[in-house]
């Protein structure tokens, strides 16, 4: 079994919370608003929603099989051969998420930041330090999620709340967006967003047990939706929607127009602190993860010797795309659009058969 550590319930809602919020810094809300117009704060609570229904399929199936994580689970219900080619499907699309991330954060750097520096120069250091990080284990990457996660959001809140000089109540209007049949849509099949709670179902073993497994996968779902609700409620009221779809990082952008006076304006390194660190968070959770479902699917026993490789493929695939217009609307959007289907269709298939074929009384027995 591979060595993980042990943290508790706070580390894991940490964790996963700056996950999938970290998402929102990034080309998303202008995509959806693109997509949905001024419907988008409410949507993703419909997505959060969704995904915590799919979670419930995860947290059904582990608490048939007590003490195993999501791979484990897989081969006791399907065989080792189906429970091998779903657990490699959730590798696969965490490698690309992670990828993906890595891209559009350095293609977002560059565009209000760095603009003169290469880009496989930025990806480079990322990587590396991501890299880094992952060989000093889960557990301490779960508790600097923790220490971070309070200065993170306090920073957040801080910037919601000086923006409101610029929020506008009357572009939240139509309140139905381009239509609510188009939200709901959209809302449920975008809830592979919050999809990295799966995090906590790939390690399990480093929880204590499958009650607290739970606990942390519905905390970071209702968390992470208000948190990024609120936030496209921010940038909904703030900017018209036909304006928003244009915006490469909304956050940054209202972040920047944050004005009170001579001495307090521009306060980009706000926002810069928070987007860097919860992007580090995030990409290190993702990839990590993918790490260990591949150690565990090959029942490698020492991750370490697989993190190097594994990092040059994350490289890789990041140095992919032609540039962010390739990463936003073509994986990023996808992704997020049909991810469910690998996220919680493969646990549920597997519910079903553990529960005909009673697999969890065969693992009590034994």
């Amino acid at each position: 079994m591979i060595k993980e550590g042990k943290f508790g319930t706070h580390e894991a809602v940490c964790l996963v919370t700056i996950t999938i919020t970290a998402k929102i810094f990034f080309t998303s809300p202008g995509i959806l608003m693109n997509i949905l117009g001024t419907a988008t704060w409410y949507m993703t609570l419909l997505s959060a929603a969704t995904a915590a229904v799919g979670f419930t399929f995860i947290y059904l199936l582990l608490k048939r099989f007590p003490g195993k994580n999501i791979v484990e689970a897989f081969e006791a219900s399907l065989g080792r051969f189906f429970g091998f080619f779903f657990s490699f499907l959730l590798v696969l699309l965490f490698m690309l998420n992670a990828s993906a991330i890595v891209r559009e954060f350095i293609e977002v750097l560059k565009v209000y930041v760095l603009p003169l520096t290469p880009i496989s120069f930025l990806t480079g250091i990322f990587v590396a330090v991501v890299t880094v990080v992952s060989f000093l284990g889960l557990e301490t990457i779960a508790r600097y999620a923790k220490l971070s996660s309070y200065i993170l959001l306090a920073s957040f809140i801080t910037v919601l709340i000086l923006a409101s000089q610029k929020y506008e109540a009357f572009r939240m209007f139509p309140i139905f967006g381009h239509g609510l049949a188009k939200t709901i849509q959209h809302g449920i099949a975008r809830s592979s967003f919050y999809g990295e709670v799966l995090i906590v179902a790939a390690v399990a073993g480093s929880l204590q047990g499958i009650e607290y497994v739970k606990k942390a996968g519905y905390l970071s779902l209702a968390l992470s939706g208000i948190l990024v609700s609120s936030a496209l409620l921010a940038f909904t009221l703030t900017f018209p929607y036909y304006t928003g779809a244009e915006i490469t990082a909304p956050m940054y952008q209202l972040t920047a127009m944050i004005d009170y006076g001579r001495f307090f304006q521009r306060l980009e390194p706000i926002f810069l602190f928070i987007w860097f660190i919860s992007s580090f968070v995030s990409v290190t959770a993702i990839f990590y993860t993918s790490a260990s479902l591949y150690c565990k699917i090959f029942r490698i026993q020492d991750m370490r010797p697989t993190i190097f490789p594994l990092a040059i493929i994350l490289f890789t695939i990041a140095m992919m795309p032609s540039d962010i217009t390739t990463v936003a609307k073509g994986y990023i959007h996808k992704s997020r659009e049909y991810g469910w289907i690998i996220l919680y269709i493969p646990p549920l298939i597997a519910l079903i058969i553990a529960i005909i074929r009673k697999k969890e009384v065969k693992q009590q027995n034994a």
